[in-house]
């Protein structure tokens, strides 16, 4: 992916409570749609969500901006849009879940559009913590 591409990407990010404990999740999609979506994806190491999920290692960073995901081999971290409390919960080694939508997503779509929108979308899944296991960069 091109660093256009990369900077295209619209993210989106909530903590909810799941069957295993409390889960902070990110989800990214690209408002064009699967082409774009499918190559990170692939390049984070994310599978369908009806096979197991893939650990896909320390990929977040916490800075003062913000958060940032790392994907190997690329010149450019995805910048996220997080709030106080996700970045609190990840900075203390809370378990991140990504999730990447294959088929487009506007950037401006609120949350009930985004619930919709993971109710019925071909998607990616992945795990994923704090990069240097719950530091906080400067």
């Amino acid at each position: 992916m091109t660093p256009e591409d990369i900077h295209a990407l619209a993210t989106w990010s909530w903590l909810e409570k799941t069957a295993i404990g409390q889960v902070a999740f990110l989800l990214a999609a690209h408002p064009e749609g699967a082409y774009e979506a499918r190559d990170f994806a692939d390049a984070l190491g994310l599978a369908e969500p009806s096979r197991s999920i893939p650990y896909i290692g320390e990929r977040v960073t916490l800075d003062a901006r913000g958060a940032r995901l790392r994907v190997d081999g690329w010149s450019h971290d995805v910048r996220l849009s997080v709030g106080d409390q996700w970045s609190r919960f990840v900075a203390d080694g809370g378990p991140v879940a990504v999730l990447v939508g294959l088929d487009p997503l506007p950037r401006c779509a609120q949350p009930e559009e985004v619930a919709a929108y993971l109710l019925k979308c071909d998607m990616r899944m992945g795990t994923t913590a704090i990069r240097g296991g719950g530091t906080r960069e400067t």
